[in-house]
């Protein structure tokens, strides 16, 4: 033992010899560095200790127990004192790091921690406030990343579901397909009625939970609830207080004091057919030096006063919220659809931009004005084009060589300055759903995309781009729209899956835009060119609103903010007050306290909101749609393999639905995760991602909107079929309504 003591004593060299001893100050390195606790095993292991030493390493493990710089733990394991476990319970901060990455923050340990940063594999998953189960390691910089290991529903104290009766009593079966329960409701019979939808509080009674209805919302027979699952369901904001619907009418006059008088400026508005608020009007002219454009904006700050009803509900609202039957706005309907709408020969008040390019198209210089205008026409977007394309009608006939054409031209040099910069083009076909006058679901197809579209895309971008420069030049308040680059995680996934394809990615550490608009081009017009769009987009990192500038990766553009979409847009609002009070150009400028990290927190948050409620929606539509085509056949591609199935996109309407595994009853196929295929043991048949297939229509579930699909020519074995209705793989595929619910 003296021996030991005297070996301890000396500086010997770092680890693993069985004749030296490693020092206490290597052995406490060793546990630092280790992911996960260790016991007096591992390290026994690591230094080669044996008998007597193994005896040494316990007293030695004892004296930094002792000073406190280990802790022990669970089965005499240990862990620096300092460090975290190595599974723990976080929510995600409101703030981003430095670097624009995802941090964490213990729920139920408190003290000093250096950073815990999510990888990209799973911030796109999470937003502000969410709980979450990661697995941390410790880097020896000091920091920790963490990996996802299961996001934490916090249940909402409602829920939307459809009414069952089960054994004489009533349930509510929720749309949500990852709540898998069904909740005994605590009305009477009489009061709901089996096959109803309604929205219900939750509530546990010794132990139980039970559902209380709070509002009825009809049958899922009746096409109106669609949109209404995913506004309850998101918890969107759809009704406004008394206050505000007062405010909204009873808002200032207009007149031309401190404005300019653009009304014989012969602006258009151009929007799709089922548009109604237009907040947006365009001009344009050659001029010797090159073009002359302007884009005129509802004023909407001269109305939506900074502190008022008004503002706090657009704030809290953050944004408009398109369904295929309504729009939930941001604002009432007398500002959104009457006084802040630029309806065709109606005076407005407006904040417009007069953009100066040269004959490259490049932007020379800018000046924004406040105004009184008048648009002279309401223009759609397959108006504007036929007519560009010599099909006029009495609308535009008069327009094609004054306003029209002109537009084209100046469209024609920011295309070429778009593809200079080597913008991102995803052309991702748009589900358009249309609706007879009842609302019910006539037919699901993509929506064209044309020239038109891109027309007025680059007007409001360059008008973007001129709000950040004014803002950024006069070194005034600003809203960013950023966009960072891809995680390298993220292109690491991509590139394997590109090159599954037959497609190439370059491996270079700086990845351009350019890089990816080269790979769209090789795929344009292949069988792939979607799903590699689709990838594309997936590969992205989630634009945000941020006072602090890091560029817009996907627009190849250093500077960029919101300016053109107030109506619609919290954002937009705040960029115009900020250039109002920069520019001295009136008293309802943005306030001096205005905390725009919050502000730019609450918009990006409702954003997603949105986009999930419309996502959703979307899906459900189809869902609908398709409930009536059971057992017809359909064309389609997959576009995700799993240990679990496929993944297949209908090519028609759209529609994502799963071949389960059971359902490919022709071999036993065994899932390659890193070719991202099922191979077939026997037949040695290959389901690869990006194959086309032929599926028959299986099973439609408009509650829980999930679609399941058999490959044509294969159906399951009765053993099989059984076996997968009475298992769960994540989604609900069959109703059981006699059940025993809990």
């Amino acid at each position: 033992m003296r021996r030991l003591e005297k070996a301890h004593q000396r500086k010997l060299p770092v680890a693993k010899r069985s004749k030296d001893l490693p020092t206490p100050q290597e052995i406490l390195e060793f546990i630092n560095s280790s992911p996960t606790k260790v016991g007096k095993r591992e390290i026994s292991r690591a230094f080669n200790l044996k008998g007597l030493k193994r005896v040494w390493l316990k007293n030695v493990l004892k004296d930094l127990a002792d000073q406190g710089l280990i802790k022990r733990g669970h089965k005499k394991n240990v862990h620096s004192h300092a460090a975290l476990p190595p599974v723990l319970l976080v929510t995600v901060a409101p703030e981003l790091s430095e670097e624009g990455e995802v941090l964490l923050k213990p729920v139920e340990i408190s003290g000093d921690f250096p950073p815990i940063l999510l990888t990209d594999k799973g911030s796109a998953q999470v937003k502000s406030g969410d709980r979450l189960m990661v697995r941390v390691k410790r880097h020896t910089d000091g920091y920790y990343t963490a990996r996802l290991i299961k996001k934490l529903v916090v249940r909402s104290a409602t829920l939307v579901g459809a009414v069952i009766k089960s054994r004489g009593r009533l349930y509510v079966q929720p749309c949500d397909r990852r709540r898998q329960e069904d909740l005994a409701l605590l009305d009477p019979a009489e009061k709901v009625h089996e096959g109803e939808l309604i929205v219900a509080e939750l509530s546990t009674t010794r132990g139980a939970k039970q559902a209380k209805v709070l509002k009825s919302l009809g049958t899922l027979d009746d096409p109106s609830v669609i949109s209404l699952i995913s506004i309850y369901e998101e918890g969107i904001p759809h009704e406004f207080p008394e206050q505000v619907i007062k405010e909204a009418e009873s808002v200032r006059t207009l007149s031309l004091e401190g404005r300019e008088d653009l009304r014989s400026i012969p602006f258009v508005t151009i929007d799709g057919e089922d548009a109604r608020d237009f907040d947006d009007a365009v001009w344009a002219e050659e001029t010797p030096e090159g073009w002359h454009l302007m884009v005129a904006i509802a004023d909407v700050s001269h109305y939506v006063k900074p502190g008022s009803a008004l503002d706090k509900e657009a704030y809290l609202r953050g944004n408009s919220v398109y369904f295929p039957d309504r729009v939930v706005p941001m604002l009432p309907e007398t500002l959104s659809n009457d006084l802040c709408s630029l309806r065709p020969k109606e005076d407005k008040a407006c904040f417009a931009v007069h953009l100066w390019l040269d004959a490259k198209g490049r932007l020379k210089r800018y000046q924004f004005v406040r105004g009184i205008m008048q648009s002279v026409e309401r223009l759609t977007y397959s108006q504007v084009q036929l007519a560009y394309d010599g099909t006029t009608d009495a609308q535009t006939k008069p327009l094609v060589e004054s306003i029209i054409n002109p537009l084209y031209g100046a469209y024609a040099l920011l295309k070429k300055a778009r593809e200079f910069r080597g913008t991102l083009d995803l052309e991702l076909p748009e589900r358009q759903v249309i609706l007879n006058e009842e609302g019910r679901i006539e037919d699901i197809h993509p929506r064209p995309r044309l020239d038109s579209h891109r027309l007025i895309e680059e007007f409001m971008i360059l008008a973007n781009v001129s709000a950040a420069q004014q803002l950024e030049a006069l070194k005034a308040p600003c809203i960013y729209r950023i966009h960072d680059v891809p995680n390298p995680e993220k292109i690491f996934i991509f590139r394997e899956l590109i090159e599954g394809l037959g497609f190439s990615f370059p491996k270079s550490q700086a990845i351009t835009p350019q890089a990816f608009l080269h790979l769209l081009k090789a795929a344009h017009g292949t069988p792939h060119q979607a799903l590699i769009s689709q990838l594309t987009l997936r590969t992205q990192a989630q634009a945000l609103y941020h006072p602090e500038n890091i560029g817009h990766f996907g627009l190849a553009l250093k500077k960029y903010s919101h300016f053109t979409s107030p109506i619609r847009r919290y954002a937009d609002i705040i960029v115009h007050r900020s250039l109002i009070a920069a520019l001295s150009l009136g008293d309802d400028g943005l306030p001096k306290d205005a905390d725009l990290s919050a502000i730019g927190e609450q918009v990006s948050a409702t954003e997603r909101r949105a986009a999930a409620a419309e996502r959703a929606a979307s899906e459900r539509y189809v869902t609908v749609f398709l409930k009536n085509k059971v057992g017809q056949t359909f064309q389609g591609r997959i576009n995700g393999v799993t240990s679990f199935g496929l993944f297949v996109t209908l090519d028609d309407s759209g529609a994502d639905g799963l071949i389960p595994m059971p359902y490919l009853a022709d071999d036993y196929y065994t899932y390659e995760e890193h070719k991202h295929r099922l191979v077939g043991r026997r037949t040695r048949r290959i389901y690869t991602l990006g194959d086309p297939i032929e599926v028959m229509l299986k099973d439609v579930d408009t509650l829980t909107n999930t679609i399941t699909l058999i490959p044509v020519g294969g159906s399951p074995s009765k053993k099989k079929e059984r076996s997968f209705k009475n298992t769960e793989s994540g989604i609900r595929h069959k109703k059981k309504r006699d059940r025993k619910p809990t």
